[in-house]
């Protein structure tokens, strides 16, 4: 229901999935959302370079194989404008990964999964009060060891869906246990820069990972960062040539 009430007041945006309607007056209750082809950006990433989706079954329609430096840019940017908007509405989505983004046609990405969203238009900080399940390989220092949430908690996820996307769908922080990354990220670890990511891209990620919440960038600020990278054809940004497909081949446990 708090996810529905999200949606039913969002209005509606190319990069964030829209609802079509819901029934709330009978059991069961039901929320319609428009229909995305392609299935979810973790799959398709790893579908595309010959791996299975270990997660969700497949979708009717098969992604295209190779993608390019230029496609997995454009990913990027999609999800910021999508997240930039959420922010804007004051809603921190507080699980945003690349299993949590669906791509449509045209390879147009848009944010879903709203089950953990929450509507911040009074406060600031959302404080997270009772203890579950966390992706903690997604989530920021202070949310992981404090329970508080804002947009810039969600910058740090972002951070980590450009990794996820930049290594065709790899696992993050790979050989590191989820109960392990509290401690690691305490002592100041981030993941290298993969060789074959340009070092001006991978900045942004590290940007992303600033110990301090607000060192780290807006969406608004990413967006126009991704946006400009984009619209400079002379730079190869991701080089697939370097490339290595047996570096990113696991995904990990997604919770602790």
């Amino acid at each position: 229901m708090s996810e529905l009430e999200l949606m039913k007041n969002l209005k509606p945006h190319p990069h964030v999935v829209k609802l079509l309607g819901c029934v709330t007056k009978s059991d069961p209750l039901l929320v319609l959302i428009e229909y995305i082809p392609y299935g979810d950006l973790l799959g398709f990433l790893r579908k595309s370079r010959g791996l299975n989706d270990s997660y969700y079954k497949d979708p009717d329609v098969k992604p295209r194989t190779n993608l390019t430096s230029q496609q997995m840019m454009q990913f990027a940017w999609q999800i910021a404008d999508g997240m930039h908007f959420l922010s804007s509405n004051k809603i921190i989505h507080r699980d945003l990964a690349a299993r949590n983004v669906l791509v449509g046609e045209g390879e147009k990405c848009k944010v879903t999964d709203f089950g953990l969203a929450r509507d911040v238009s009074q406060v600031v900080v959302y404080t997270k009060r009772s203890r579950g399940r966390l992706p903690v390989k997604w989530t920021a220092p202070e949310a992981l060891l404090f329970g508080s949430y804002t947009t810039l908690s969600d910058v740090w996820s972002f951070g980590v869906v450009l990794y996820e996307i930049f290594t065709v769908g790899g696992c993050p922080y790979p050989g590191i246990n989820g109960h392990q990354m509290a401690d690691v990220l305490k002592k100041g670890y981030r993941m290298p820069k993969p060789k074959h990511v340009d070092q001006h891209l991978y900045d942004l990620m590290y940007q992303c990972w600033q110990q301090k919440a607000n060192d780290r960038p807006m969406f608004s600020m990413l967006k126009t960062k991704l946006s400009k990278m984009i619209q400079n054809n002379e730079e190869i940004y991701i080089n697939m040539r370097e490339y290595n497909n047996d570096d990113y081949g696991y995904i990990d446990d997604l919770f602790e």
